[in-house]
């Protein structure tokens, strides 16, 4: 097989054929993974993303009626101000854990998935560390609301922990999937945990579910939910680019999911417009 060298790992390209696509297809990852692990792009747009939260965060502390959060409701504008933010490819770059699924051959699993939260070795998304570090020293509380399993919260702690990602003592600011009952994939309920207490003036992250509930359905159906809100991306909402994986690539592939990967490459070349 060819080889390329990323700054992580040695990328293998495994060819794959499905079905009626008998060309030779690389790895659907590897342009994703490459372009995070070797673009000066990727690293441009992610200290672009928090260069534009920086300037919001000064702004959103001295309007009390500023909020991002549509769950924020009632009397909120005396609350202590915080921000919230996902972990993963926001805050935390994971792409040596695609890089490896490129090298085997395989697709994403969550055992594999697991096993590199576990190891707590992902290096941090640029200017994401000394952004949170700025929000702290302005008396902005920093939350992290992730997808992460709630068994894996140490080891996502200690992650955290090792860039200097602010982590008060006193109170929990990483909010895992499970880790209460009602604390589901979406979101939704963890924001407005957080919004009872706080007034929160940004969301950041890398998918549409870290600003909104419901996002889980149809592309066409994404696109009416999001229509509401275009005002708000680069002011109050920071989105990070993650070409890998996400909400986006689900919604691709119907309800529900095919367990055939043929299937499902089949339904993302259906969606492809090359305008023939």
């Amino acid at each position: 097989m060819p080889l390329c060298r990323t700054r992580t790992v040695l990328v293998a390209i495994p060819f794959l054929a499905f079905g009626q696509f008998a060309e030779p297809l690389a790895h659907q990852k590897l342009i994703p993974t490459l372009w995070v692990q070797t673009s000066q792009e990727w690293r441009a747009a992610a200290l672009q993303a928090y260069s534009a939260a920086t300037l919001q965060l000064d702004r959103a502390r001295k309007d009390k009626s500023w909020t991002a959060a549509i769950e924020q409701t009632g009397q909120y504008r005396k609350l202590p101000p915080a921000i919230i933010l996902d972990i993963d490819e926001t805050v935390l770059d994971n792409s040596p854990s695609q890089a490896r699924e490129v090298v085997d051959g395989r697709e994403f699993t969550p055992a594999e998935w697991n096993h590199w939260v576990s190891e707590a070795r992902a290096d941090p998304i640029p200017g994401a560390a000394d952004f949170c570090r700025y929000a702290a020293s302005r008396a902005v509380r920093v939350f992290f609301v992730t997808n992460r399993d709630a068994p894996y919260e140490q080891a996502t702690r200690s992650n955290l922990a090792r860039h200097g990602f602010p982590l008060p003592e006193k109170e929990d600011t990483v909010l895992l999937r499970g880790e209460k009952p009602d604390w589901s994939s979406d979101k939704g309920t963890r924001r407005a945990y957080i919004a009872s207490r706080y007034r929160i003036l940004l969301l950041i992250g890398d998918d549409l579910g870290d600003f909104l509930s419901g996002i889980r359905t149809s592309p066409d159906r994404r696109r009416e939910i999001a229509a509401p809100h275009l005002n708000r991306w680069g002011r109050q909402w920071i989105m990070l680019s993650n070409p890998g994986y996400g909400s986006w690539e689900e919604s691709l592939y119907g309800d529900p999911r095919p367990a055939d990967a043929g299937e499902r490459l089949k339904r993302k070349l259906s969606s492809v417009d090359a305008r023939r």
